[in-house]
């Protein structure tokens, strides 16, 4: 007896001494590679990702395997690509295809750690909860109050009556915006201090932490403690607008490209700031890890879903194989394993997380091979040759290969191939595809080739027939769909809002859009197509049960109309 009980103390001061390590998993949403200021780009304001690039390393092409916020999310969870969990696009309201498929919070649960997920997730249904033990949630557009963790928090502060708790989608997406909330109460320092307390509750035990912000995802709803932060900052230009067929590249109000360069310089500020609030709350966490003796044991990994166009090429949002679109920052801090300081080159993308996370706690994955690798390994060595990314369905589905020179995208819509030759176009404006000169027809081939037996592994069913893409009659896009302008996002009124919801809604746009120096113009509304305006009176009364007034048809358009002549 006296033995048996002496194992098991030994047992216990061996578990005791030998911790395991942790995992914290910080994602922000639409971030683009270039901003971070220790990554070389000086007119960001970012001192905590630069010290998580000081003592960690920095990958400088990492790329969204699927630059979509879904899509992307669901590679990282299962680092699998949609043939496996069946997301390609950001409109499939649906379950996981398999729900078999193993996870990072899965995985991490059935070995003893306890898990957690604060912030975004973007599942379905939204407490779908792949394995996490815990989730506190601050989705963009919630169903209802009660399944959202910010929602019941602003409620406690006594701001339940906050209607557009993240910005005002409708009629303002791509608008610079005045927040409802002071920066203490904003939904991006709510994920830090939530991740706070829950670190404070955790005690000794071993965790997997994933902290989802939603910033710098539009719209940018800017608190006022920091109006003004890059107001003296030299940003840089966006890149000449150079856009495909099927989008038309002559001048398009759509697209934004009758906005004054003081509008267009305005957003990409308030985009920049939306990225320093992000910082400001990473910082936080990371100062909590610091002070509990947590951080040198802890595996930080740092990324982004996708990025944001930004105006590149005459672009908004994402979902495109452009860099403002495809490529993303990634930190990763443990230097248990890595020495900090360094910036590593070589093709990385979102499939490695998994592989990684279960690599410094090793954690076996369970079930058949994935298409990632630790990131240890490839910082090490990275023999990749080729880089994978692709997105969408049907007609608006595209697959991208590139090496290290050049990139290579097929889209289905008429099967419109482009190449760029990223050493001497980094800015992707002269499409070589066409050009019948040997050298480029062969590497056209040769990385056409490889993004069909991608597409023939990971894309949908049905995509490849004879060894060959199936391409779809040609469609051009509307405006609305790349541009700056959205008809979906009129349709995104907050569903959760039980209050009076026709003033309030109209009451929060006044308020989100009146601060010319944000917005960059005097105007309470900023675009007046007739369809545009139909849309959103058609939106309002399916949301409110009412019409506009004419005083408020007034307000939000006509006025607007009448500035913009002067």
């Amino acid at each position: 007896m006296s033995g048996g009980k002496a194992y098991k103390k030994e047992n216990r001061m061996e578990e005791k001494t030998k911790k395991r390590p942790n995992v914290l998993l910080l994602l922000s949403d639409q971030q683009r590679y270039d901003t971070i200021g220790a990554a070389g780009f000086p007119h960001m304001h970012t001192p905590n990702l630069d010290r998580l690039a000081g003592e960690g390393v920095l990958f400088e092409q990492c790329h969204s395997t699927n630059p979509v916020c879904m899509a992307c999310r669901h590679d990282l969870l299962t680092g699998r690509p949609g043939r496996d969990h069946g997301y390609y696009t950001n409109l499939e309201e649906k379950p996981i295809d398999n729900y078999d498929t193993p996870t990072l919070p899965r995985i991490f649960s059935e070995n003893g750690y306890r898990t957690a997920a604060v912030g975004k997730m973007h599942f379905f249904p939204a407490r779908e909860h792949h394995g996490f033990g815990e989730m506190y949630l601050m989705e963009e557009l919630p169903k209802r109050r009660q399944d959202d963790q910010y929602l019941q928090y602003l409620k406690e502060k006594g701001l339940g009556d906050i209607q557009n708790q993240h910005g005002v989608r409708p009629l303002l997406y791509h608008v610079p915006q005045n927040s409802v909330q002071k920066l203490e109460d904003h939904g991006t320092m709510w994920v830090a201090d939530r991740s706070i307390q829950w670190l404070e509750e955790n005690g000794e035990e071993p965790f997997f932490l994933m902290c989802g912000f939603i910033q710098p995802h539009p719209p940018w709803n800017i608190p006022k403690e920091l109006d003004g932060l890059y107001r003296e900052a030299v940003i840089p230009e966006p890149v000449p607008r150079s856009r495909m067929p099927m989008d038309g590249n002559e001048p398009n109000p759509w697209f934004g490209d009758w906005d004054s360069r003081e509008q267009k310089e305005a957003i990409r500020k308030a985009y920049y700031t939306a990225v320093s609030m992000v910082d400001m709350a990473v910082g936080k966490i990371l100062d909590t890890l610091r002070e509990k003796g947590l951080l040198d044991n802890t595996l930080i990994i740092f990324t982004s879903d996708h990025g944001e166009m930004l105006q590149d090429k005459g672009y908004y949002s994402k979902e495109l194989a452009y860099e403002g679109s495809v490529r993303v920052p990634l930190l990763l801090r443990y230097p248990k394993r890595l020495a900090g300081g360094r910036k590593i080159g070589g093709f990385v993308d979102s499939f490695d997380l998994l592989p990684t996370c279960l690599d410094v706690c090793g954690l076996a994955y369970p079930d058949g091979e994935l298409r990632g690798e630790s990131l240890f390994r490839l910082a090490e060595k990275n023999d990749r040759e080729f880089q994978f990314s692709s997105s969408g369905l049907g007609y608006r589905r595209w697959v991208m290969c590139r090496n290290d020179r050049y990139k290579y995208v097929f889209h289905y819509n008429g099967g419109y191939e482009e190449l760029y030759d990223m050493r001497d176009d980094g800015g992707e404006e002269h499409n070589l595809a066409e050009e019948k000169e040997g050298r480029i027809r062969n590497t056209v081939c040769r990385l056409r080739r490889e993004a069909l037996l991608y597409e023939q592994e990971c894309g949908p069913e049905g995509n490849i027939r004879n060894g060959d893409f199936v391409p779809v009659p040609y469609e051009p896009y509307h405006g609305s769909i790349r541009g700056k302008f959205h008809y979906w996002a009129n349709f995104q009124m907050q569903k959760f809002y039980e209050g009076e919801r026709a003033g309030r809604l109209i009451q929060e746009i006044r308020h989100a859009s009146d601060n010319p120096e944000k917005s960059g113009v005097a105007l309470t509304a900023l675009f007046n197509a007739e369809s545009w305006q139909k849309d959103f009176q058609a939106r309002f009364r399916e949301y409110t049960g009412r019409e506009l007034t004419p005083e408020e048809i007034d307000l939000l358009f006509e006025k607007a109309a009448e500035e913009a002549m002067e």
